[in-house]
């Protein structure tokens, strides 16, 4: 695979970087303007993990037979759309505008990672696609600061959702379709404990996420931390996932997720605790894939994928309410950040190593 497939990489940067994960830097305006409750931010956050899931269910379905490529593209630049109309409407619109934009977003990250697999890409070229939401999380806090409305937040956020989807067009060229599922090639049973580790991880990551910057302030600096690291996961956990294997590598990466995530450490370095999750939370992908590729055919991949990514999604759905409940109760934004760490501690469990390839 050519240069010109990493161009690629600009689809997470924008459905992810930006289309999901800046949804933390525009609540606290959101809860200003429309004065919502820490409850509702996390059912807002939800809603866009729940329309996640159903894009990663259905996706495998849906890009067969619409095309990957036609598919990655269209939903690309589909979500762009919806992160600009966001903050246009108020709570119920903006409700359904993150349900659509999880559902896109999923499309987006299911089907270049498929595409990427099928056209030879390597563990380091698959972490450098994974990493490419950091260029997102690095350019969110550009587009925004204080004193905007809901709608001009939005309005710039879907602006550079869709000036970072164009220039991945220039990837179309050098990507190849996967390939049709065969017959009797066998179950996913050998992934199940990766599946469920990835679903408990979906629920902790996406909790510190959705609640980091209301919890510790410095919203700007914090995403400037996050990206910078996530631009580096694939120089890190590429080379290392490829060392040690798929599932020892993520084990060691969820290890460092859960440390990055505690409060106290969050508390009292909130940069570094930023720039370790930034660092650590896409390795998973990078991992999950590596070990994809030792346990299953190649054209078990994409289900794999889609797989994988609903029981992500299913995490991330209920992650956001969860700890928006849990910090509810504490009467404070850091009772998510524990419930947060406590949900990565439970991912560890099944992603032990033991005699894993």
């Amino acid at each position: 695979m050519g240069t010109r497939g990493l161009f690629l990489l600009l689809g997470p940067a924008s459905a992810l970087g930006v289309g999901r994960f800046a949804y933390a830097l525009a609540l606290p305006l959101m809860q200003g303007a429309w004065e919502l409750s820490y409850a509702q931010g996390g059912l807002l956050g939800s809603a866009n993990t729940l329309g996640y899931l159903l894009g990663a269910l259905l996706s495998h379905h849906l890009l067969g037979r619409l095309g990957y490529r036609k598919g990655f593209f269209l939903a690309l630049f589909l979500q762009a759309l919806a992160v600009g109309l966001t903050g246009a409407f108020g709570f119920s619109l903006a409700f359904l505008l993150r349900l659509l934009q999880g559902f896109l977003g999923a499309l987006v990250f299911v089907g270049g990672a498929a595409l990427l697999m099928a056209s030879g890409g390597s563990g380091r070229v698959l972490g450098l696609y994974y990493g490419g939401v950091g260029l997102g999380l690095l350019l969110s806090p550009l587009a925004l600061r204080e004193g905007l409305s809901p709608l001009e937040a939005w309005g710039r956020l879907g602006l550079t959702a869709l000036l970072l989807a164009l220039p991945a067009l220039r990837a179309l060229p050098a990507l190849r379709e996967p390939p049709p599922p065969a017959r009797g090639e066998g179950g996913l049973g050998p992934i199940l404990p990766l599946l469920l580790a990835y679903g408990l991880y979906g629920a902790g990551y996406i909790g510190y996420m959705t609640f980091v910057a209301a919890a510790l302030g410095q919203g700007a600096l914090l995403f400037v931390s996050l990206g910078l690291g996530a631009l580096l996961t694939g120089f890190l956990w590429g080379p290392w996932v490829e060392r040690v294997g798929g599932w020892r590598g993520l084990f060691h990466v969820l290890l460092v997720l859960f440390l990055a995530s505690l409060p106290p450490l969050a508390q009292a370095f909130p940069a570094l605790s930023a720039f370790l999750f930034g660092l650590s939370f896409l390795g998973v992908i990078t991992a999950l894939t590596q070990a994809f590729r030792a346990l299953l055919p190649p054209s078990a991949w994409p289900r794999a994928m889609g797989l994988s990514t609903a029981a992500f999604a299913l995490g991330q759905a209920l992650g956001p309410a969860a700890t928006g409940l849990f910090a509810e109760a504490m009467g404070r934004a850091e009772g998510a950040l524990w419930a947060a760490s406590f949900l990565l501690l439970l991912a560890l469990l099944p992603a032990r190593p033991l005699t894993r390839p």
